[in-house]
């Protein structure tokens, strides 16, 4: 399967030339060696290991020489048939090894890139293709089970992402990579109709089943809302009938009175957190945290009904075999998040197009295209 893959790093450190305005970035590290989680659409995790002997080789570095900056991601690999259209500078032709990273000088000559730069546009993504090998392994106490082979550089596209925190910065932090092989070059997105509120809708077939469960668990809440209603109204009427009693059941009326009190209390609360824009934003952060939480706790994990704390303690269990269900809401958030940092030592990437190269390799191996950085 030919794959396109796209993994960045922030570009913090540049300088703008006097004479000509060209913009300079020195010492960018574009690869590293290490074993990495590639995420695909349907959720899978697989890892796959960039070994010294196959990124560190000289064909590997010298790939990254003398190579097209392009603004964006083009939609096909970067050859002298389509420079006009999408080369806006290049990189130096000193790449080299530092430890177990691959670095290169870059120049940004395109003016209207180097404002967008300028303007906070500095994410740094890096194309090359692979052979992917299917072979199992353990890298510095990490399990792998592919590695990629005959790695060539084929550009370096300047792109901005929103998602925060999925990033490699120029001093080496890194995070995870995301593949998606849901779309192949020229052809169209797969939908499939789902059915809400009566009505049949159509969504992106990868996102049905989010879409799904986020219905139901909204169903379920407005379920919880009716029931706090209902209860409301029975002990209003509880009340009202003990008013109609002596002094004695001065004591009885109280209760009543506060359990009313508590429960209108909670559906006011209830029917604020889901009403209006707070219920868009309740479930983008939903759907936010699903896909936070899917890597750790795999695909046959249920997530409907299940609360922001009861998925984070079921992530940080399946990672770290603890019971943290004593502890309060700050110290769960606090080690969820410490898990994220941890596992975030990979190299950040996120979803690609698919194009179809041809391979050279004697084996007839599946070249891939992929973009790394870490």
């Amino acid at each position: 399967m030919n794959l396109t893959r796209y993994d960045t790093a922030t570009i913090n450190k540049f300088s703008v030339d006097s004479q000509t305005g060209f913009l300079h970035v020195e010492d960018v590290p574009i690869a590293r060696v290490g074993v990495f989680p590639y995420i695909d659409s349907g959720g899978k995790v697989t890892m796959e290991a960039k070994l010294p002997d196959d990124l560190l080789t000289d064909s590997a570095v010298e790939s990254a020489n003398s190579k097209p900056i392009t603004d964006d991601h083009p939609p096909e690999s970067v050859n002298t048939t389509n420079t006009g259209r999408y080369m806006k500078g290049f990189t130096a032709n000193n790449a080299h090894v530092d430890g177990d990273k691959m670095k290169v000088d870059m120049t940004i000559t395109d003016s209207a890139l180097i404002k967008e730069i300028q303007g906070g546009k500095q994410e740094l993504s890096i194309g090359f293709q692979t052979d992917l090998v299917p072979v199992k392994g353990t890298y510095k106490g990490m399990q792998y089970d592919s590695a990629q082979k005959n790695i060539q550089i084929n550009h370096v596209a300047v792109v901005r992402r929103g998602r925060a925190g999925h990033s490699v910065r120029l001093t080496g932090d890194s995070a995870e990579m995301v593949i998606d092989d849901s779309q192949e070059k020229g052809t169209s997105m797969d939908t499939t109709k789902i059915r809400l509120d009566g009505a049949d809708v159509t969504v992106a077939t990868a996102d049905a089943d989010k879409i799904l469960k986020l219905d139901a668990d909204n169903k379920a809440n407005n379920s919880k809302i009716a029931k706090l209603d209902a209860q409301i109204k029975a002990l209003t009427a509880e009340r009202d009938k003990l008013k109609g009693g002596a002094d004695a059941n001065k004591k009885s009326l109280d209760e009543a009175q506060a359990k009313a009190d508590s429960l209108e209390k909670e559906l006011a609360e209830t029917e604020k957190k889901f009403e209006g824009d707070a219920l868009d934003q309740a479930i983008a952060d939903r759907m936010a945290l699903i896909d936070e939480v899917k890597p750790y706790v795999g695909d046959s994990f249920d997530f409907k009904g299940k609360s922001p704390k009861e998925m984070k303690l079921e992530a940080i269990s399946k990672t770290d075999s603890v019971d943290l269900s004593d502890k309060s809401d700050d110290y769960i958030d606090a080690y969820f998040d410490s898990i994220k940092n941890r596992n975030n030592s990979g190299v950040v990437g996120y979803t690609g197009i698919e194009t179809n190269v041809k391979t050279d390799s004697v084996d007839n191996k599946p070249a891939k295209d992929r973009y790394h950085l870490a």
